[in-house]
């Protein structure tokens, strides 16, 4: 790997070493990255700061991934609100006068209305929330997809669910996941997890809204690659290495 890498990529490179083999040893990542090994401690050091990894003498090895046990929706939708906000007040800037967009279920995505109520659009979405905040306004053309119901996040799922999104297609696709990790998006139930995965397929430009403290967090259920979707909707609270090494990838909003 070529000299002077930038910080950012160290990290993603050393991360993804460690996904891998579970344990990394400085000598090693500083040939293969081309660089001295001081400078591969003192990474190793922000990275064990920042809760990633755990260093030995010589190395580090894996924390382990930290997986996500799911609230229930009660719990969720009263935390974060103020970074939730600020996330939907973005997401609205992307979203156009007389589009056909796709809102997910969660306790972010259902912040969108009051950003978007009074604009034309085409919703289609899952969700009985976003369905309930929608269902008045004439200016908005809804379309509800139902299924089996979850009740963790208010929305609909299963085959039902899945064969109706696999017909639709979208402008822009806005959907909460539980955890990004690497490269992944997570999410708690695999079968909500596979409707993101379909209305992903079908949107054009496909968005994630997530807070902060969703990154390098594993939920049960990886449904998408990183480097297919359009970008990340987050809070300004993200730390700002995390926030340049996810850059590489895709766009940080």
């Amino acid at each position: 790997m070529a000299k002077n890498i930038l910080k950012a990529d160290r990290h993603l490179f050393i991360l993804k070493v460690l996904d891998k083999k579970k344990s990394v040893k400085v000598l090693d990542l500083a040939s293969d990255l081309g660089v001295a090994e001081m400078t591969i401690r003192r990474d190793l050091k922000e990275l064990e700061n920042h809760g990633h990894l755990i260093r030995f003498h010589g190395g580090a090895k894996s924390k382990g991934k930290s997986f996500l046990q799911e609230d229930n929706y009660t719990n969720k939708i009263a935390v974060k609100i103020e970074e939730k906000k600020e996330i939907a007040r973005k997401a609205a800037q992307l979203i156009s006068d007389n589009e056909t967009i796709f809102i997910g279920p969660g306790s972010t995505t259902n912040h969108l209305y009051d950003f978007i109520k009074d604009k034309n659009l085409n919703i289609v979405t899952n969700s009985i929330t976003v369905f309930e905040q929608f269902k008045e306004e004439k200016n908005c053309d809804l379309i509800f997809i139902g299924g089996r119901y979850r009740a963790k996040t208010q929305g609909f799922v299963g085959y039902f669910t899945q064969k109706s999104l696999s017909k639709i297609a979208v402008n822009k696709a806005f959907i909460g996941v539980n955890g990004i990790e690497l490269e992944n998006l997570t999410i708690s139930d695999e079968e909500e997890g596979k409707c993101n995965e379909i209305i992903f397929n079908n949107a054009e430009e496909k968005y994630v809204l997530a807070d902060s403290s969703k990154f390098y967090t594993h939920a049960f259920y990886s449904f998408y690659k990183l480097y297919n979707v359009t970008g990340i909707i987050t809070d300004s609270k993200l730390d700002s290495a995390v926030k340049e090494k996810y850059k590489k990838i895709l766009k940080i909003l």
